[in-house]
């Protein structure tokens, strides 16, 4: 079965890989026979450390194999994966939510609750306009989804995401755009009197060019309608949504409608 990786994230010293199927837009999360279910990062067939996001993986699902909770969850047979082709951001934006999972619950949400209703989702695509990325006093990878549609502003959430956590260690910029994916925890608690919960997690980030909200707000600014960005996208590069823009593309658009807004405005 082909997947768009959308997380490759770390687990207990392994990963997790999870993404949708192009053809079905279903969710799906190989996991392993490990309690857990994580994949080992010393497996000959997965080869999970070469898998990179949007990555179209081949993956030789067991349907009949299904694991844990999560409707996602699919265990698999023990067969070379491939990489076979490389997603386009344009290619996601249909699965992006803009509402989250169990909004009735803010960090965490019960594991008792989610096993009473299981098989259930536990997984989703969201784009984020202003994400914030730091390590806690701990050193823990931890973010903060500004956004106001998600409520979240208050609340950190672990990152799971192995290259913004590099990012972090080495004190690289990163884009505050972006589309997310979520995903839970395992059910954890700190005391043993504690309820189980699952946590929230940001398990894959997908960067966007900073420019393209920008963008949206000089056309509103010079009065410019979707096909009259269109067109330009048509005629300077020779593509349809400004979300195919590389970085250097979408600051050539944003720079012409900054300077057009100027001259209208003199």
């Amino acid at each position: 079965m082909k997947i768009i990786c959308l997380a490759n994230s770390y687990k207990h010293h392994g990963r997790c890989i999870a993404g949708i199927n192009p053809h079905s837009g279903e969710w799906i999360r190989p996991v392993s026979s490990l309690e857990d279910g994580r994949l080992p990062l010393n497996d000959s067939h997965t080869q999970v450390d070469r898998i990179w996001l949007l990555d179209i993986i081949d993956t030789p699902i067991d349907r009949n194999q299904k694991l844990g909770y999560e409707i996602e969850n699919y265990g698999y047979y023990h067969l070379p994966w491939q990489i076979t082709d490389k997603a386009k951001v344009t290619d996601l934006l249909p699965y992006c939510e803009d509402t989250l999972l169990y909004p009735q619950f803010d960090r965490a949400i019960p594991y008792e609750y989610l096993r009473q209703q299981s098989p259930l989702r536990t997984l989703q695509l969201i784009e984020v306009k202003s994400l914030q990325c730091y390590r806690d006093t701990r050193n823990r990878g931890k973010g903060r989804i500004l956004d106001e549609k998600y409520h979240l502003a208050s609340i950190e959430i672990s990152i799971t995401d192995p290259l913004m956590l590099k990012k972090l260690d080495y004190h690289q910029s990163y884009t505050c755009h972006g589309l997310i994916c979520m995903s839970l925890s395992q059910p954890w608690q700190k005391y043993p009197q504690d309820e189980l919960m699952c946590y929230r997690l940001i398990a894959g980030v997908i960067e966007l060019p900073s420019q393209l909200e920008m963008i949206l707000t000089q056309m509103n600014r010079v009065g410019w309608s979707k096909s009259q960005g269109k067109k330009y996208l048509r005629e300077n590069f020779d593509k349809e949504s400004r979300y195919q823009l590389t970085q250097e593309e979408a600051q050539q658009f944003l720079t012409y409608l900054q300077n057009l807004s100027r001259e209208n405005l003199l």
